[in-house]
């Protein structure tokens, strides 16, 4: 079923890459535009005394090694040129521990600045934020609750919900009062549940 536009009497900004799955364009370097704020990566961990290297036993570093380069794997596949490679891997990074990178990846195929990254990979990503609970991805989610397609709005808006941000509120009431006619009703529904989640505190 093809995507709805959150703005009725606008043409889709997707454009081609809509239209098909597999999209052709080349992935660019940078995603997040300058009136968003870069997604703030984590704090470094503290460094591991070596005693306790020494004592994991080495099938666990193994373990650890394999995770993380798993991980990094889903990060890469988020850029595929195939859609729906890149909404798989999407889905995948939501279910594993949060790791920094993944979160700041996401953020970026959410905000989309260069237009590279399809309607079902956004939805995606702001999915897998929302059940990650990535706090450092909010000013991502809150710009891409006016993402012109409603599927992607409309799960950034749940996403921010989910996470309980009460920084997300302006955003979500404007598009509850949708007073330049901007959003659908599915997604000024979505945006209610959300503000309701928020300020109830669950």
């Amino acid at each position: 079923m093809a995507s709805k536009s959150n703005k009725l009497s606008s043409k889709s900004s997707d454009g081609p890459s809509d239209r098909k799955i597999k999209t052709t364009a080349k992935r660019s370097t940078a995603v997040v535009p300058k009136s968003v704020p870069a997604v703030a990566a984590a704090p470094a961990a503290a460094p591991v005394a070596p005693a306790a290297v020494s004592a994991a036993p080495a099938a666990a570093v193994a373990e650890v090694r394999r995770d993380r380069t798993g991980v990094l794997g889903l990060i890469a596949k988020l850029g595929d040129v195939n859609a729906d490679v890149a909404r798989d891997a999407a889905t995948a990074l939501g279910s594993v521990p949060v790791d920094a990178e993944a979160v700041n990846a996401l953020a970026e195929a959410v905000v989309n600045s260069h237009g590279y990254f399809h309607s079902v990979v956004r939805v995606a990503a702001a999915t897998a934020l929302g059940r990650l609970k990535a706090r450092e991805s909010m000013d991502a989610l809150i710009y891409a609750v006016r993402d012109p397609m409603a599927e992607a709005s409309e799960e950034a808006v749940r996403a921010l919900g989910l996470i309980g941000d009460r920084r997300a509120i302006p955003a979500l009431e404007a598009a509850v009062n949708n007073d330049d006619g901007f959003f659908l009703e599915n997604v000024r529904r979505t945006a209610a549940d959300a503000l309701s989640r928020i300020t109830a505190g669950k």
